[in-house]
């Protein structure tokens, strides 16, 4: 506690993160307010609420020393990290947990807390003069990598594989043995497809018990076969036909049809129904906005003299792109349909704040990033802020 008041205290409120990065956030939240007003009722006032929550938790994330909060509350936070996964698969909610009759997802703090403890690991090995990882601390990575994954996956397959991906970024990054990482995806992938089949054939007899994984495989089914017949399709059909529909001609805010027969318009279905109302050209402009997100926490990575702040941010930066990605796939039909939100335009309070927290990081390590160089060379330091 005496960190946190130190830090905000010696900060003098002027920001010094990339600007870039906070203000396509801010545009994502504009067009998210708007698309949560254009469903009507209630909801926009819950919806200010959350994301009143995330900027909080950005803030406050962006006004403290990243170095010192991951070192001091990473093991902490996989020990967290553990128990809401316990806790969520003994749930009785779909993705999460029920705190006083609301389902509140976890599963986006987990894989946030993972992403933490795996880079303040291996950084802080790096940061301690250590050239290279021993094998046994690149298996105690992978291991609980895999742990992680494999608990999520029995509810929510598209998650896992997102923070999978991400994990083997993070390794790759940090310099892993390429025949291990070769080696751990081999494994991955046949697991994956035993387990498939088991539930497909599971499924078939209506024995499958596996949490969602059932859901999962008739989903797939659907978007190999296009046969609709057990109605699992039906989603990825309504928000196909939004976006086909609009174009050039959006229909235009609060004035969609088929947004309001597509279930979960506002969280897993964000962009289709965002899509139908607004058209082609904002459709294009959120993608371009997750792609500069990327790009820019690829450059602060770079841009970072420490292990930890390179490994953090650039993991960061593809966990969040990867998330919107995933969900665009899924309501283009690019993708078999899955739970995925869309960070900063989607309803939901937990996801916001996990969000909010994640981008808060990043520009805490851009922020750090400016003042090391301006401490190495204040004419360069000059140089890059007129830029």
């Amino acid at each position: 506690m005496d960190t946190v008041n130190q830090d905000i205290s010696k900060a003098k409120f002027r920001f010094k993160g990339d600007l870039t990065i906070l203000i396509l956030v801010g545009l994502l939240s504009v067009i998210s307010i708007i698309m949560v007003y254009s469903t009507g009722g209630t909801k926009v006032l819950h919806h200010l609420m959350h994301v009143a929550v995330c900027y909080a938790g950005l803030f406050i994330f962006y006004i403290l020393d990243y170095r010192k909060v991951v070192s001091n509350f990473a093991f902490f936070g996989l020990l967290v990290a553990i128990f809401l996964l316990v806790v969520t698969i003994l749930s009785k909610a779909v993705r999460g947990v029920t705190l006083f009759g609301h389902d509140v997802q976890t599963f986006y703090l987990i894989g946030l807390l993972v992403i933490i403890f795996l880079t303040n690991y291996i950084g802080r090995r790096y940061n301690s003069g250590q050239i290279e990882l021993t094998s046994k601390q690149m298996n105690t990575c992978i291991i609980y990598l895999l742990v992680f994954c494999v608990g999520i996956a029995a509810l929510n397959m598209s998650t896992a594989i997102i923070l999978f991906a991400t994990g083997m970024v993070i390794f790759f990054t940090g310099n892993f043995k390429k025949s291990r990482l070769a080696a751990v995806m081999a494994l991955v992938v046949v697991v994956v497809g035993l387990l498939a089949l088991v539930v497909w054939h599971g499924a078939e007899d209506g024995s499958s018990k596996i949490g969602r994984m059932g859901t999962f495989v008739n989903r797939l089914e659907y978007y190999f076969t296009k046969e609709n017949d057990n109605g699992y399709g039906d989603q990825m059909i309504l928000a196909r036909t939004a976006i086909a529909r609009s174009g050039l001609s959006p229909a235009g805010p609060g004035k969609g049809v088929i947004k309001n027969r597509l279930p979960e318009n506002d969280t897993d279905y964000a962009y289709a129904s965002l899509f139908e109302e607004t058209g082609l050209l904002v459709g294009i402009l959120v993608i371009a906005i997750y792609m500069m997100i990327f790009y820019r926490s690829w450059k602060i990575s770079r841009e970072s003299k420490n292990a930890l702040g390179a490994l953090l941010s650039f993991g960061l930066g593809f966990w969040f792109t990867c998330q919107a990605l995933v969900h665009i796939g899924v309501n283009c039909e690019l993708l078999p349909a899955t739970g995925q939100t869309l960070p900063f335009i989607s309803s939901g309070g937990a996801s916001l704040f996990v969000s909010g927290c994640a981008m808060g990081l990043l520009l805490s390590v851009s922020r750090k990033n400016l003042d090391d160089n301006a401490k190495v060379d204040p004419h360069t330091m000059f140089i890059r802020r007129e830029r």
